[in-house]
């Protein structure tokens, strides 16, 4: 495996975008031509697409591409990883720089118009917000008005500024947003619930704490081009078998995730569509 390492502004070095080919009609071809098959994942989002010690992309999402490239090319090692975040992704897709997206890509109305959805593997809680102990924030309407950072291209950003009427500070990966909260350019962060929750159990981060709780629960597909049915109907079919599997649900035990009932009606429903 050939991993591309991401700069710690979050932007993909220049050398991993040289020499991208444009989108293809036909995918599947190309990815059995190419021999390998090359997946958009997140460099900076425990548990589901992060850099360990050594600097191995490892996580939910990057241990199921290897699922997917070992029944959809032979070998789990036939994946090259392109860490991408939320601002870019669907770009990066369209552009032919990926093949697919397994980068915590909620499903939306919005980006279905866009590109096309694979079957969901997942189910995370929406956003929270992270604030210091001592905080006036008690909820999301308490943050109305207020800066609160955030992460560009995050599928909740229009609701929370639409309807909650948060003054978002925008920044393109998690590192940059953490740090305008430690340095008191926002009072908050809004974030995927599943992340935030982490962070004060890190030192440097125990006097903060979740002071709004996520108002909805969101089905986590991948992504694949549009008009691209022979690839979207192979990985909708792997996608389906790992559920049926149980491999999400071993995932979700190897990094430690709290149980998930989502993932047993999936197995199920998995189970059910593939004849078992």
């Amino acid at each position: 495996m050939k991993l591309l390492r991401v700069l710690q502004s979050g932007v993909v070095a220049a050398a991993v975008l040289a020499g991208y080919a444009p989108a293809s009609a036909d995918t599947l071809a190309d990815v059995k031509e190419r021999g390998k098959l090359i997946v958009g994942v997140k460099a900076d989002y425990v548990p589901f697409g992060y850099l360990d010690e050594a600097g191995k992309l490892i996580g939910v999402e990057p241990d199921l591409a290897h699922y997917i490239a070992g029944k959809l090319l032979g070998s789990e090692d036939a994946v090259e990883f392109v860490p991408v975040v939320s601002s870019n992704r669907m770009e990066f897709l369209q552009q032919g720089r990926i093949d697919l997206i397994l980068a915590t890509l909620g499903y939306t109305a919005e980006r279905a118009k866009v590109i096309d959805y694979t079957v969901p593997f997942y189910s995370v809680p929406g956003a929270s917000i992270l604030a210091p102990e001592g905080t006036t924030l008690t909820g999301w309407e308490s943050a109305r008005g207020k800066p609160i950072c955030g992460i560009q291209g995050a599928y909740y950003n229009k609701r929370i500024t639409e309807e909650y009427g948060i003054q978002l500070v925008n920044f393109t990966a998690l590192p940059e947003a953490y740090a305008a909260l430690s340095d008191n350019r926002c009072l908050g962060i809004a974030f995927d619930d599943m992340t935030l929750r982490k962070k004060p159990a890190e030192e440097a981060w125990k006097t903060y704490k979740i002071v709004a709780e996520p108002y909805e629960s969101i089905p986590q597909p991948g992504g694949v081009r549009k008009d691209d049915p022979a690839f979207l109907e192979a990985i909708d079919k792997i996608m389906l078998q790992a559920e049926a599997e149980g491999v999400i649900i071993k995932l979700q035990e190897k990094y430690e995730i709290a149980p998930n009932p989502y993932l047993v009606e999936r197995q199920a429903a998995a189970k059910k569509a593939l004849g078992q």
